[in-house]
Formats: structure tokens, sequence, C-alpha cells
């Protein structure tokens, strides 16, 4: 990749809001950083630092993330500040808070609060860091909110342990805190218990969860789990609906809805839902507190749901969520923090640069977004060399120049 010269304007433009909380060597820090976890292909804090032309030494950017003394709660909350702007201009009064976990991987063997937990996509165990997480889903556009690092019982002192679902019930309390706008909370079976629907009675918020098989309901005074009052239905039980996806993508299902009492819940609204046609496959089962919505609004909620695997995705493929090789958590906490407000820019600020009048597709994709701030850094490049020969620079001259600010191409100059 060419030497970044500029950081992207919708970077630049952001720094003001920060100046409170960096001193000026820390801003640029703070900038460069950013701009690197959204276009350098290696996003080790070396690997952003040799990114730039004119870089300090990588300890700085080093000491930025382990030493330096800046508060990092100020810069999450001037990044929901930016989100809640955002809600204000677009008009946006309400939206979905959805609850779910991710394993950050990690290889090296000393990085501290590093555990051995099981990957279920790859199906084994694995070293790294399982982040729960909240995020903030509405028509217009999905941002993470707020994240909780989940330790096991046995790497913490006695009495210190906190469950996922302690962690869910503070990232619920934290949306509420800072005044995000959300009516109802969305996530799947691994949360769905009495103690968060409680929580979220105490609160006077909706929820949608999906819903492990073997939950007790009661039918006509019989108490049986979900999979076996499934078996008591019929096809011609089951209708077909359309949702629509976070993505914009409907999807058709066949599904039926029943309003029963659970236990350890009560009253609720379940619904048994089959992708293709009734009985093939496994069914899908979703319940919530909100008896009066219909089928379509009950599974049209739980899959908006969807953005924070998308998030979790482009996170780790796009913007170097697990590529922190910092050992302290001090660091490897902060560049979390920016990894979610890199996020947060490229949904609600990438489009906005001096590309934006040759940028013909409707780019919603976190990747494409990372392309357009590499295009405008290469822009940025184009101008620089231009005002060099302008300045009786030879094509040499500027060579050097560049080569020397990038130790990826090695010369002897």
């Amino acid at each position: 990749m060419l030497p970044i010269v500029k950081l992207p304007s919708f970077v630049e433009n952001i720094l003001p809001r920060f100046s409170m909380i960096f001193n000026k060597a820390q801003l640029r820090h703070f900038g460069e950083y950013l701009t690197g976890l959204m276009v350098s292909e290696n996003k080790t804090v070396t690997g952003i630092n040799s990114q730039f032309l004119d870089h300090t030494d990588q300890s700085a950017k080093n000491h930025f993330l382990t030493e330096a003394k800046w508060d990092d709660k100020s810069v999450t909350e001037e990044r929901l500040r930016m989100v809640k702007e955002h809600c204000t201009k677009q008009k946006i009064t309400d939206g979905l808070l959805v609850i779910d976990d991710t394993l950050a991987h990690k290889s090296g063997k000393h990085i501290e609060a590093a555990s051995w937990f099981w990957d279920h996509a790859k199906h084994v165990h694995t070293l790294g860091h399982q982040l729960v997480s909240s995020q903030w889903v509405s028509k217009m556009f999905h941002v993470p909110l707020h994240y909780r690092l989940y330790r096991k019982e046995g790497d913490v002192a006695p009495g210190a342990f906190q469950s996922k679902l302690d962690l869910a019930i503070q990232l619920i309390d934290d949306a509420v805190a800072s005044h995000i706008p959300f009516s109802c909370v969305a996530a799947d079976s691994w949360y769905f218990c009495e103690k968060i629907i409680k929580h979220l009675a105490s609160i006077s918020k909706n929820w949608v969860f999906a819903s492990k098989s073997n939950r007790k309901i009661c039918v006509k005074n019989i108490w049986m789990s979900l999979r076996e009052f499934a078996k008591t239905l019929k096809k011609e039980d089951f209708k077909q609906v359309n949702i629509t996806k976070a993505n914009g993508k409907v999807l058709s299902v066949w599904a039926f809805s029943k309003t029963v009492n659970m236990s350890k819940v009560g009253r609720v609204k379940v619904v048994i839902s089959f992708l293709d046609e009734p009985f093939k496959g496994n069914p899908f089962f979703l319940v919530t507190n909100r008896k009066e919505w219909k089928i379509v609004k009950i599974l049209s909620t739980y899959a908006q749901r969807w953005p924070i695997e998308t998030f979790y995705r482009d996170a780790k493929q796009n913007l170097g969520l697990e590529h922190c090789e910092l050992r302290l958590l001090k660091g490897i906490r902060r560049h979390w923090d920016l990894v979610f407000l890199a996020y947060t820019l490229l949904q609600i600020e990438s489009l906005s640069g001096p590309l934006s009048k040759w940028i013909t597709s409707n780019v919603v994709t976190i990747g494409g977004k990372c392309r357009i701030a590499s295009a405008e850094i290469f822009r940025s490049f184009i101008f620089w060399a231009y005002h060099h020969f302008n300045q009786e620079y030879d094509f040499d001259q500027v060579f050097k120049i560049a080569a020397k600010g990038n130790p990826q191409l090695k010369f002897n100059f």
C-alpha cells in the first residue's frame, strides 16, 4: 500500500470532537490508529505505524495505547454522542438492542486475561478473549454500543465472577444510562432466562428471544416441552409468511404462534417456524412478552438481530478486532474501543468526503467503505506527489521521499 500522507476527511473532521480528551500528540496517534484500523493490511501497532509517511517510532503508539493518560470512558461517551446526534438528524426515535458474544482469537500465551474457550465455529478449544457486547439496530443503520470481557470463574478472584447473563444485564443498563433509544431487546437462546426477563420487566422493555426446545409450556393444563408441543401440530396449522431481514432481503418461512404459560416466565407468545416447509428440518422457537404481536412482527423483530453477527465478522476481517498483539489488557481494551469507533465512523460518516461525488453505487458494506477510505488516501498521495513535482523535485527524488516513509520497500538511498 502507498504511504499515508493525509487522514481520510471523515477522520480528520471528527478530531476536534476528541481534542478535550487527547493532547496534541495523542490526537495525532488517535487519528492515525483509527485510519490504520480501516485501511492497513497489517493492523498491529507496528503495521499501522509503518503506513504513515512521517511516522515516529512504533513505541510511541504502543505507549499511546498502554500507558498514556487519557480517559477511555470519555471516548465511548463521545462515540455514543455522535450516534445520538445522527439519530436526531435522521429523525430516528426507536431501535432494537441486541446482545450477543464473540471469541477474539489470540496466539500469544502471555496475553493478559486470555483463556481457553470452546470455539463453536471450529469445534475446538482455542485461546482468546470472549466479549459480550450490545448492538443498536434501526432501519437506517446499526452500530455497536458497549462491551464486557467475560472471564471464567477460575480466572478471577473469589467472589468477582460475573456470568454472561450478568454482563448482558450490565449492557442493557449501559444503553439505558446512555439514553440510547430502544424499546425492545433481542438475543439468542443463551440469554433467554428468568434473570434477564425480570430485569427487562423492571425497566419496561419488550423482548424477543430464541428459545431452546426443552422449555416447558402449559397447553390445555398439560405441561410439555416446546419440542413435544411442536409434534402435536399439523402442517395445516402453519402459514407461510414473508419477513424482511436487516439487509433488506425478504425471507419466506412457515410459522405458527400461540399464547401460552411458560415455566419461570409467565404468559408469553410462542412462535414455531420452519424455513422450507412444516416439519422439514428442525423447528425454530421464538418467545416474546408482546402477546398481541402478529407472527410477522415477531419474526421480523428477531431477524433484526443479524447485524451483530455482521459486526463481529466485519470487525474481525476489516477492522482488526483480533489483530492486537499487545499483552496488557489496558492496551487491548483501548484497541477494542477504537475498533468500535472505527466501525461507527464508517457507518455514519464515511460517505461524506471528497470522493462522495464519484460514488455511483450505494455502498453499504464495511469492506466497501474501507475501500473508499483507501481510495481517498490514494487521492491524497497523488496530490502530495503533484505538489512535490511542482516544487521542481524530479521523479526519483519524490520516489525516495515516499519510499523512505514506507519501510516495507527495502532500498539503500
